[in-house]
C-alpha cells in the first residue's frame, strides 16, 4: 500500500473537481454502468461551485507504485469525502449553530482496508470539530461502510422521525428504521 495524503480539495479548481467527478464517477459505477455518454463532467463542476459556500470535500491522493509510468511527485486521487455545512435557525438568547451532514465517502477499491477511508472521516471530524459543530451525522450505505463510521464513533440516532411523502397507500409500510435518512430530517430550532 502506498503513502496517502488527505487534503481539502480547492472547489475553485479545475483539477480538482475533475478529480472529485471522477471519484464521484467510480462510486456510481460500483451501483452499475453509467451511461456512455452524459454531460456528467459539465454537470458536476456546475453543481460543485453553487454549493461550495455550504460543502467541504477532502481528496485522498496517492503517488501511486513505485516504477509507474506517471511524472515524479504526480498525485492521483484514490478517495474523497464530503461535508455539507447546516446552519440552525437562530433562537433568541441562543447562539446560531451549525451541524454537518458526511456524504460520498469513497475510495477506489485498491485502496480500500489500508486505513485511507478512515483518514478522510477523520478529516472532517477534525474540521467540524474546529468549525465549532454541534453534531455531524450520515447515513451509511452498507455493513462495511457502517462498520468504519461506527469505528470512528458515530452511533444510532434513533430520536429522528419521517415522513415518507412518496409512500403510496395500498403499499406496505416499511419499519421506521429502514426510512431514516438525515438529509430528510432538518432541525427546525
Amino acid at each position: 500500500m502506498t503513502a496517502v495524503r488527505i487534503r481539502p480539495a480547492v472547489l475553485e479548481a479545475a483539477g480538482d473537481i475533475a478529480a472529485l467527478a471522477l471519484l464521484r464517477r467510480a462510486a456510481a459505477s460500483e451501483q452499475g454502468p453509467a451511461p456512455a455518454e452524459d454531460d456528467f463532467g459539465r454537470r458536476f463542476a456546475a453543481w460543485v461551485r453553487a454549493q461550495a459556500a455550504h460543502r467541504t470535500f477532502w481528496l485522498a491522493e496517492s503517488r501511486g507504485q513505485d516504477g509507474a509510468s506517471r511524472p515524479a511527485g504526480m498525485r492521483l486521487p484514490v478517495g474523497m469525502v464530503g461535508l455539507h455545512r447546516y446552519e440552525r435557525l437562530p433562537s433568541p438568547g441562543e447562539p446560531t449553530s451549525t451541524w454537518g451532514y458526511v456524504g460520498n465517502l469513497f475510495v477506489l477499491p485498491d485502496h480500500r482496508d489500508g486505513g485511507t477511508g478512515g483518514a478522510l472521516l477523520e478529516a472532517v471530524l477534525d474540521h467540524a470539530r474546529g468549525q465549532g459543530m454541534a453534531r455531524v451525522v450520515l447515513s451509511p450505505n452498507g455493513v462495511r461502510a457502517g462498520r468504519l463510521f461506527r469505528r470512528a464513533g458515530f452511533r444510532d440516532a434513533r430520536e429522528l422521525l419521517v415522513h415518507p411523502l412518496d409512500t403510496v397507500d395500498d403499499e406496505p409500510t416499511p419499519d421506521l428504521d429502514e426510512l431514516v435518512h438525515p438529509l430528510d430530517q432538518h432541525p427546525l430550532d
